[in-house]
């Protein structure tokens, strides 16, 4: 008996799969609930910056040459949700506490190599494309940086947006 026992304790112990805590993981993990909890505004032309703002929590980004929903985010309140294809934006709270998302997109992740380039994420939104640099991909967190320069927009404002979020579920 003892020996069937110990047969037991050692083969689950040597099935487990230790995992390396000091490898990267192999691919993104952008699903889930986030707050924009920092934005950096910055203005550029020819190359050079004319100066960077940080909006905090309480602070507004609001951007009257921007399409809804990007033209107003309030930094600490706004929130987005992403799954494996479909950005949400504009949440209602509805009193039983589940969550209806007001805007939907379909969005794509192109041109992701490795854990060096974690590539864009490609969304069409009120007819326009919006390409989002996936800057940072972390465990609770996400870094976004756009150029301003949207294709299909007959503008082309020369500013750099960077979106800070934090993961706040699933």
């Amino acid at each position: 008996m003892r020996k069937i026992l110990l047969l037991l304790i050692l083969s689950t112990l040597t099935s487990c799969v230790i995992q390396d805590p000091f490898v990267e993981p192999d691919h993104l993990s952008i699903t889930g609930e986030y707050i924009i909890d920092r934005v950096t505004y910055s203005y550029i032309e020819n190359s050079v910056n004319y100066g960077e703002v940080i909006l905090q929590p309480g602070d507004v980004y609001d951007n009257p040459y921007e399409n809804i929903p990007m033209n107003y985010i309030e930094v600490g309140f706004t929130r987005w949700h992403l799954d494996y294809s479909v950005i949400s934006f504009n949440p209602t709270t509805l009193p039983t506490g589940q969550v209806l998302w007001g805007d939907q997109f379909f969005y794509d992740i192109i041109n992701y190599y490795s854990i060096y380039d974690l590539g864009y994420i490609d969304i069409t939104m009120g007819g326009n494309r919006r390409l989002f640099k996936i800057v940072d991909d972390g465990l609770e967190s996400l870094t976004l940086r756009t150029t301003g320069r949207w294709i299909g927009d007959t503008y082309e404002p020369n500013e750099s947006i960077t979106l800070h979020l934090s993961r706040i579920g699933p």
